[in-house]
């Protein structure tokens, strides 16, 4: 653990000050909501006492805050942090890749000890990660990747096979309409890598269904609202068997559009609480879920293993995939 000096410490609080306003910090286990200037001091102020106590620090920068996946994923790693007695402060870049660069800087600037952070931009943040890693950072990826990360220096991935939940997903999907049939797909954002592997994993399945045709697709980026009124207008123009989601948020928007048991197999990804209601009251058929609480905190545990120079039995920390639909969806509740 590097040693910390006032200087650095007061430095650190004005970088901070500078960097975080306006970006959407949700703050630390002593503030989720402070004004930009607050969080800021807040932080300074919790290096400071973690410089005192030998505490190890560690940034967790998340694409958003915006879902109920995200949030578990949050709440788990602040948990196994309080767990294992590290410092955990959870930044928010409100799916602005500038804002996380920024972000990652200021961790850099204020001397953590490791950062975790779930790349905006798979393709362009894998400098920012390099500088860090540079500067003598430990950093890990969560939920998804930079573009070839380990080129970078970053040390481990902690998330879900979003190829396997594809994969898993598509079949089901494919089983539900006995292989005929056409269906629309709701995309996550263009670009984001978790998104790719996952529409990766529908085309690996179709490609053994002829009979399944895909006749529309769309970018909602993970949004319900967006899904919800995209959704409405396909209802009008399309005659659809099935609308695949690659997560949760979208497809409770789809299923909302629909309505409750509109004869639609309607899927998402994740198993979160939203979308759980949305399948045991009709509106949804399925999900995958990845164990969004699980990425988290297996990303914090490694995290801690290596600052103790402890090694990983896998740098590929990757959680299980499981069906859920109206049979057990109550079991994970």
């Amino acid at each position: 653990m590097k040693l910390r000096k006032l200087t650095a410490i007061a430095a650190s609080a004005v970088l901070a000050a500078g960097m975080l306003a306006g970006c959407g910090s949700s703050g630390s286990a002593a503030s989720t909501a402070a004004p930009a200037e607050s969080a800021a001091a807040s932080e300074a102020a919790a290096g400071s006492e973690a410089a005192a106590g030998g505490t190890y620090k560690i940034a967790m920068c998340q694409q958003h805050q915006t879902n109920a996946f995200q949030i578990a994923i949050t709440e788990a790693a602040k948990a196994k942090a309080a767990e294992l007695g590290v410092e955990l402060t959870v930044f928010d870049a409100n799916q602005d890749a500038a804002t996380q660069i920024s972000q990652i800087d200021s961790a850099v600037a204020q001397e953590y000890d490791a950062i975790l952070f779930e790349p905006v931009d798979p393709a362009g943040l894998g400098d920012a990660a390099k500088s860090a890693v540079d500067a003598g950072v430990l950093v890990l990826n969560v939920v998804s990747t930079v573009d070839n990360w380990e080129s970078f220096g970053i040390s481990a991935f902690s998330g879900g096979s979003n190829v396997a939940a594809g994969e898993m997903e598509m079949q089901q999907v494919a089983d539900l309409l006995n292989g005929e049939g056409k269906i629309a797909i709701l995309t996550g954002p263009s670009g984001d890598s978790g998104g790719i592997d996952r529409h990766t994993g529908y085309e690996n399945i179709l490609a053994n269904y002829p009979g399944i045709e895909v006749v529309v697709e769309a970018d909602c980026e993970w949004d319900t609202a967006k899904a919800q009124s995209t959704v409405e207008s396909w209802l009008v123009a399309y005659d659809l068997d099935a609308i695949v989601c690659e997560n949760d948020g979208m497809a409770v928007g789809a299923g909302n559009a629909a309505g409750a048991n509109s004869g639609i197999v309607i899927t998402g990804v994740d198993a979160t609480p939203d979308g759980l209601e949305a399948i045991l009251d009709g509106r949804m058929t399925g999900t995958v879920s990845q164990d969004a609480g699980g990425q988290g905190a297996n990303g914090v545990e490694a995290a801690v293993k290596l600052l103790n120079g402890e090694t990983l039995d896998n740098n590929m920390i990757l959680t299980e995939n499981i069906w859920i639909n109206a049979d057990n969806a109550a079991d994970y509740q």
